[in-house]
């Protein structure tokens, strides 16, 4: 029984997990929305010489590296990730398994790699109060923030990935994309 009660824990967290994935993934929509509406209303606004939104275009630098960090975890999520399945498409279903489950344990690994190292640089960052030499300036240790917070996210969903992987049946995909929200 108390195993049962572990997996109805981890369960739980992964449900959590998925939904505040799911919300980082509305987050980064919507950010791009926003730029979609931004570029226009700049280029009216310079047009029409009543000024400008002078932070725009490095704030869309930062936008776009923002969602492709946070992002990150909610595609692969998804299975929309890019990825080559020369290895495993000759092989049979459960070696094919094995192989992803193998590909799962060494992503979560790498990714806690950059996480450790990303952290350090960003501490680093915060000591030596780095900042980048642009007109919007936002400190450098917070854009590490967001590098080591995304690849701490990523391990975690390789290995949720990895947990996912040892309870499908024969019929299910191994990474079958799905689309959409």
């Amino acid at each position: 029984m108390a195993g049962s009660d572990m997996y109805r824990r981890i369960d739980r967290f992964e449900a959590g997990f998925n939904r505040a994935m799911l919300y980082l993934a509305y987050l980064v929509a919507l950010s791009i929305g926003l730029i979609a509406v931004l570029i226009p209303l700049n280029l009216l606004l310079i047009k029409t010489q009543l000024g400008s939104i002078w932070w725009l275009y490095e704030g869309v630098e930062y936008t776009l590296y923002f969602g492709a960090f946070i992002g990150a975890p909610w595609v692969l999520n998804q299975g929309a990730h890019v990825r080559v399945d020369v290895l495993t498409a000759g092989m049979s279903r459960e070696s094919a398994r094995k192989v992803e489950r193998v590909v799962d344990i060494a992503g979560a690994a790498l990714c806690a790699l950059l996480c450790f190292y990303g952290s350090r640089i960003t501490i680093w960052e915060f000591q030596d109060g780095t900042m980048p030499d642009k007109d919007l300036r936002i400190p450098t240790g917070y854009m590490m923030v967001i590098f080591s917070a995304s690849f701490f996210l990523l391990a975690v969903e390789f290995i949720l990935r990895f947990r996912r992987a040892g309870h499908q049946s024969d019929e299910t995909a191994l990474d079958k994309p799905r689309v959409g929200f």
